[in-house]
């Protein structure tokens, strides 16, 4: 009751008409409707009380979002209000691409090319994080709980393994898992509020460990983003464990900073699908 009057609020203080149709999503951080706004069909996402962390990662999309719009990548913002966590925008067709479709040759080779056209877009760095800023936050957020807890100490140990600061930094969505990949005749990507510089590795890792694909799957996946293959298999595949070993990590940083707790964030399933890297 306490949330849906919250919502009621947020919703109360849009400048504009706006109808709700139905939920889309609900996840730890925000909720999220297909909704109408000024006649037009948008989805509408509706934060939670953030802590700073969080908050500073929206700051950095609103001005992602609108350097997109620019590049052709149809992030089309129609209203945003970012005190009270308000961000609505033109509804683009498509579907989660399935686990089975994504495997299909065609369709990872076409979602290599992709994640290149965003990995080649040109911009500046003064406007923009770097990952490792990122990572660095999250480790002062946890610096008392690290040495006692395996899982933290065995991810940011695997990160500082990487040799981040000899990466190649190119523009990084940063979150592509599956719910965050729409597919309607070719590949469209939302929620871009995790986006920094980044390794070119770190998007091609989360599609390999969220999707669990194989080595003949990652193959074409990496022949779509690179005819010329100068990418490191190994490097790659480290990467890509890295990520398992960071949704930890943000889970950990939520409960430090909010009132979750570790059975609502499902932590004792995620410390059991980590233990296969003891």
């Amino acid at each position: 009751m306490k949330s849906m009057l919250k919502i009621e609020k947020k919703i109360a203080s849009i400048d504009g008409k706006i109808e709700i149709i139905s939920p889309l999503k609900i996840d730890l951080i925000s909720q999220i409707f297909l909704c109408n706004f000024n006649d037009i069909k948008s989805v509408i996402r509706l934060d939670i009380d953030l802590p700073n962390w969080l908050r500073n990662q929206r700051a950095s999309e609103s001005q992602i979002l609108n350097f997109l719009k620019t590049k052709n990548q149809n992030q089309n913002i129609l209203y945003q209000d970012f005190d009270e966590g308000i961000l609505i925008r033109e509804f683009h067709e498509g579907n989660e691409i399935s686990n089975l479709n994504l495997r299909r040759e065609e369709n990872l080779i076409s979602l290599g090319k992709e994640i290149r056209k965003i990995h080649e877009i040109k911009i500046n760095h003064n406007v923009i994080n770097d990952f490792e800023n990122v990572i660095e936050n999250y480790r002062d957020i946890l610096k008392n709980k690290i040495k006692n807890d395996w899982y933290l100490i065995k991810g940011f140990e695997i990160f500082d393994s990487l040799s981040y600061e000899n990466e190649l930094k190119i523009f990084s969505h940063n979150d592509l898992s599956p719910g965050n990949i729409l597919w309607n005749k070719k590949y469209f990507f939302i929620d871009w509020e995790y986006s920094s510089m980044n390794s070119q590795y770190f998007d091609l890792a989360t599609i390999i460990s969220s999707y669990d694909l194989d080595d003949g799957e990652i193959t074409l996946l990496c022949d779509g983003y690179d005819k010329n293959p100068q990418l490191d298999m190994y490097k790659l595949k480290k990467w890509a464990k890295f990520t398992h070993f960071l949704d930890y990590i943000w889970r950990i940083c939520l409960i430090e900073t909010t009132k979750y707790d570790e059975k609502t964030l499902n932590i004792a399933a995620l410390k059991e699908n980590l233990d296969i890297f003891h």
